[in-house]
């Protein structure tokens, strides 16, 4: 049952990818005769041309990171395998794919300009500034769970740490024979792709000595800073394309021993409309996914990194869309994890625990113990951990600039130390002896989503003034404005407006109904002239 439900899965995304994939670049007229970005503004750090199948590795490697995993798993959790694997599907194809699509296209036919740039231009400047902060905010959020995160996995898994460096190591090798030396880009994949697994071996045989997590956190933060200042193609380019190496072993390896261990599934089907732990299925099934069908997240990695680095249009489908369809693919494989598990197994387990010892019992089934199975598979998890948190930290980086309108030889330096400053405050601080960031957990769904809502408003604009029929992203739209705002409704509703959470949800609120008015306004009210000529006014 469970592979059949994976291949169908598969099956389908393809099928996507070609058909409505196909129909995005004709409707939105993708024409590689138009130099990109990426050519027309090269500078060799951040604006590089780049083959699709490295910046496939980079783009996916990025959006991913525990989302996919965390969101369906816990999803199955709360409502059961069938109402989330529906939505993983639906999303991924005509919600989050199309979301990702259009940031990536308005971002490259407006010079690289974020999502956030391009939104501003539209709502005004005022708004559009507040709009900015409360985006460089919610990165700043991601930046300390994600950092919180991977500090606890090198604490609890010293041979994932050793793991990890080594990962890096080979990434900088990696990318220094890629651009410096005459060896080609096949027979360097050939050479290197063995040596990053081989870091698998050499982390379990000598794992890192145990240390305290305030290290690691101070480690990961210097990481973060370099990672962010070099230019994409010495770390980020090579990094991300091997670390989506260990995601196509992982599913490759993981759907052969799904189908060797012929589990049953262990959870319902439906579980309940109303759940206990988070609310109703409608919106929080939508909430809870989160990137396994559309997420806010990706139009910043979108707009900020991919946009940058994309050689010719026809490349947006590949990419963009694609990645979102493989993040699909992911988030059901992340769905089977949970279903072959007893809900003893998975009793106060956290999601990223139990899609390591989900993936154990596929790889179990093909002869490999369930130590180096749950070290493979944890590795994996911080290699994506680790791309969102370097790239998040470069994404921020762009947006204080461009906010503080700051572009000179030192703004990348100073930029990005500015961005790590507050992680490095609260990744250290704790609420009721939790790390802090759990305390406002349950916005981040809502507040992504609503980004996600913006980014999908911001694209009917684009394609509104460019007379280019916008009906296949307005129902999209309508969807993910309704969604979040709902959700945020029953927060402020359940938590009070005078408690943090409620204050803070009621905030989001109306930052959210604000900005999607007032972009609704230029829809309806503005001809597609004037919508031109605002539009433009930002290329």
């Amino acid at each position: 049952m469970l592979i059949l439900i994976l291949l169908s899965s598969c099956l389908i995304c393809l099928a996507a990818y070609k058909f409505y994939g196909d129909f995005l670049v004709r409707r939105c007229g993708l024409d590689d005769s138009i130099e990109t970005p990426a050519c027309t503004l090269k500078d060799g750090v951040d604006y590089v041309p780049t083959r699709s199948a490295v910046l496939f590795g980079h783009h996916f490697s990025s959006i991913a990171g525990a989302g996919p995993i965390v969101g369906p798993i816990l999803a199955g959790m709360y409502f059961g395998w069938g109402p989330t694997l529906l939505w993983i599907l639906v999303g991924s194809i005509f919600v989050g794919g199309i979301h990702d699509f259009g940031s990536t296209f308005m971002s490259i036919r407006s010079r690289g300009r974020s999502i956030v740039e391009t939104t501003r231009n539209l709502v005004g400047e005022g708004t559009g500034r507040l709009f900015m902060i409360f985006v460089i905010l919610a990165l700043i959020y991601v930046i300390i769970v994600f950092l919180d995160l991977t500090a606890v996995t090198f604490t609890t898994q010293p041979a994932v740490a050793t793991s990890s460096g080594w990962f890096v190591a080979i990434a900088l090798i990696f990318g220094f024979v890629l651009a410096r030396t005459k060896l080609s880009f096949r027979a360097s994949v050939l050479i290197f792709v063995p040596l990053t697994f081989l870091g698998l071996w050499i982390g379990h045989i000598f794992p890192a000595p145990n240390l305290d997590k305030n290290f690691w956190i101070l480690l990961i933060l210097t990481y973060c800073f370099i990672a962010a200042i070099l230019p994409v193609q010495v770390l980020l380019q090579p990094r991300d394309f091997l670390s989506s190496t260990f995601l196509y072993a992982m599913l490759a390896v993981g759907g052969i021993g799904l189908f060797m261990a012929n589990a049953p599934i262990e959870i319902e089907f439906y579980k309940e409309w109303d759940s206990e732990k988070i609310g109703m299925l409608m919106p929080f099934l939508f909430i809870t996914v989160a990137c396994g069908a559309c997420s806010g997240f990706h139009s910043m990695v979108a707009s900020g990194t991919t946009s940058k680095q994309i050689r010719v249009e026809t490349d947006i489908k590949k990419i963009s869309y694609g990645g979102m369809l493989v993040e699909g693919v992911l988030a059901t494989f992340s769905l089977a994890c949970i279903a072959v598990l007893s809900s003893s197994a998975t009793e106060g387990a956290s999601p990223v625990i139990i899609f390591a010892q989900g993936s154990a019992v596929f790889l179990g089934a093909l002869g490999i113990p369930e130590s180096l199975s749950m070290e493979f598979t944890l590795l994996a998890v911080s290699t994506f951990l680790l791309t969102t948190l370097d790239t998040c930290t470069r994404l921020t980086r762009f947006l204080v600039e461009e906010l503080l309108n700051l572009k000179n030889k030192y703004s990348r330096y100073l930029g990005t130390l500015s961005v790590l400053i507050i992680p490095g405050i609260f990744a250290f601080q704790t609420f009721d002896g939790e790390p802090a960031w759990k305390a406002i957990w349950p916005l981040f769904g809502a507040t992504n989503q609503l980004l996600a809502a913006l980014a999908l408003v911001t694209f009917v604009v684009f394609l509104k003034a460019r007379r280019i029929r916008y009906g296949f992203a307005l129902i999209p739209a309508i969807l993910m404005v309704i969604m979040p705002l709902t959700a945020l409704v029953m927060m402020v509703n359940r938590y009070g407006p005078l408690s943090m959470l409620g204050s803070i949800s009621l905030g989001m609120l109306l930052l959210g109904i604000f900005v999607v008015v007032m972009s609704a306004r230029f829809v309806f009210r503005r001809g597609p002239a004037d919508l031109a000529e605002i539009v433009e006014s930002g290329s």
